[in-house]
């Protein structure tokens, strides 16, 4: 009897409150890192295809009071990627119950579409979407951006982001819908994503063989990585990143690491992909783009592959001090080359 009296707690311990505590632990990290934030950081309030600007901190980077690195003509003709003529849709995704809120300009039937999928906590209305889509407006092609589940004016479904394992079926049906509502070739649509929407539209690329061209700016290729990388991040204890994703398939049945972006470039076969990132990236750091990037060049065609990887950060004030950025900024540091570089991707891949 003695011996049960001791040997209880010990068992209470360990199939009752350590895995209670695990739990708990992680549902705080699932649930604090996985929030949305719909109101896309002020972006609606200022943003259109018609007359955008990048945001920091809410307010134009145009207006910085003092910038460094930055392109002198991307902050003094931003209105030459603006486009006008835009038009609203909304777009369902089959068996799932949601609609995904889209801007779209039709320039030319016969002319390739380029869908653009945004970050996490972004919205079709961030300039680091509508940028590159001016880019390629002015040189003929038909755009569309969207705002992804849980997003911006989307549908939300769980109030949480899921690193591209839902989110890859909403690029799914913007494609279906460029094919079936626009008479769209499945063979001249490309796709662009960047941060959170590189890794989900390389989701996308892999398990969908219809698409033929991806470009992927500032992307995560490693889940396993990226997780532990988010939480270090948003200032959570890293070790704590298992509990993470064990809290996340109870609280929403999500596996957070179904998915690896990097089976894009592994099952890459003859399609076309160009990865491109910062090397001073904090956000998604740069090994996540070489991993990428040897992966294709090792499993693909080298000649439909092509990498750029550049040093890139920008400073700037907006009203609380000289600050930096390193993600997604080579738009913005390298205008011209990024410009003819996405382009001449295109062209080649698509047309």
């Amino acid at each position: 009897m003695g011996i049960k009296r001791e040997i209880f707690p010990f068992l209470l311990m360990l199939f009752v409150l350590l895995p209670t505590g695990y739990y708990f632990a992680g549902s705080i990290v699932y649930n604090g890192v996985a929030f949305t934030n719909t109101d896309c950081w002020g972006n609606f309030d200022q943003n259109t295809p018609q007359q955008f600007a990048p945001l920091r901190n809410e307010i134009p980077l145009n207006e910085s009071e003092n910038s460094e690195n930055i392109s002198s003509n991307i902050m003094t003709g931003l209105s030459q990627y603006w486009w006008d003529g835009y038009e609203n849709a909304t777009i369902d995704v089959k068996g799932d119950d949601i609609f995904l809120s889209a801007w779209y300009l039709e320039q030319n039937s016969s002319m390739p579409w380029v869908i653009f999928v945004h970050g996490i906590r972004g919205c079709k209305a961030d300039g680091s979407i509508l940028i590159p889509s001016g880019m390629l407006a002015n040189a003929g092609f038909n755009v569309i951006v969207f705002d992804l589940r849980d997003h911006g004016e989307s549908s939300i479904d769980d109030d949480r982001v899921s690193g591209g394992q839902d989110e890859w079926v909403d690029v799914v049906a913007v494609f279906d819908w460029l094919v079936d509502e626009k008479d769209a070739d499945p063979n001249k649509i490309g796709i662009y994503g960047n941060s959170m929407g590189a890794g989900t539209a390389a989701i996308a690329f892999n398990l969908d063989d219809r698409m033929q061209s991806v470009w992927l700016e500032s992307g995560y290729s490693d889940m396993g990585d990226i997780v532990v990388e988010e939480l270090e991040f948003q200032g959570y204890p890293t070790f704590l990143g298992g509990a993470g994703i064990f809290a996340g398939k109870i609280i929403a049945q999500q596996n957070l690491v179904e998915h690896y972006p990097l089976d894009a470039a592994t099952e890459i076969g003859d399609r076309h992909m160009f990865v491109v990132h910062g090397n001073q990236d904090k956000r998604v750091r740069v090994h996540h783009g070489e991993k990428m990037c040897n992966e294709a060049l090792e499993n693909g065609n080298e000649s439909k592959i092509e990498c750029w990887f550049q040093d890139s950060v920008i400073r700037y004030d907006v009203g609380r001090g000289m600050e930096s950025d390193e993600h997604q900024t080579l738009m913005l540091t390298d205008t011209d080359e990024y410009e003819s570089r996405i382009v001449d991707f295109f062209q080649r891949s698509l047309l």
